[in-house]
């Protein structure tokens, strides 16, 4: 029982931690191939900031799906854990880092996190086991 919780909690951890070192990798590499674009006090150019995004939510797939393969039973009940996860350290982001890139990138990786985790999840674990409730 014990050793089904930690895998439980590595699984969303190896999720998270998937889509951080390729987010900080991949930001790591825009500002060594635009240095001239990336200069402190001032907002990344929209171009690279969309850029950003769009890699941040490639990522966001990846990390699901490393939390479904990892998932040692119901790996939907972890994707779901990492989406709270993400949100919620996503919101605390925004808030700390609010004015140093654009609103639209911050408010689209909030937006962008859940599917792009349940689309991971979905390539690993397939459907989803539960269906909304039909209205008679």
């Amino acid at each position: 029982m014990a050793s089904t919780t930690i895998r439980s909690i590595l699984s969303v951890v190896a999720g998270w931690a998937t889509v951080g070192v390729l987010v900080v990798a991949t930001d790591g590499l825009l500002k060594a191939l635009f240095p001239d674009r990336y200069v402190a006090g001032r907002l990344p150019p929209d171009s690279l900031a969309a850029l950003s995004l769009a890699t941040s939510t490639l990522w966001s797939i990846a990390g699901g799906w490393v939390t479904a393969r990892l998932a040692p039973v119901k790996p939907w009940h972890h994707i779901l854990g990492l989406i709270l996860w993400g949100e919620l350290l996503g919101f605390v982001s925004a808030a700390l880092s609010w004015g140093e890139v654009q609103m639209w990138y911050q408010v689209g990786l909030l937006l962008l996190w859940t599917p792009a985790v349940c689309l991971g999840g979905w390539l690993r674990a397939g459907k989803p086991p539960f269906q909304a409730a039909s209205v008679s």
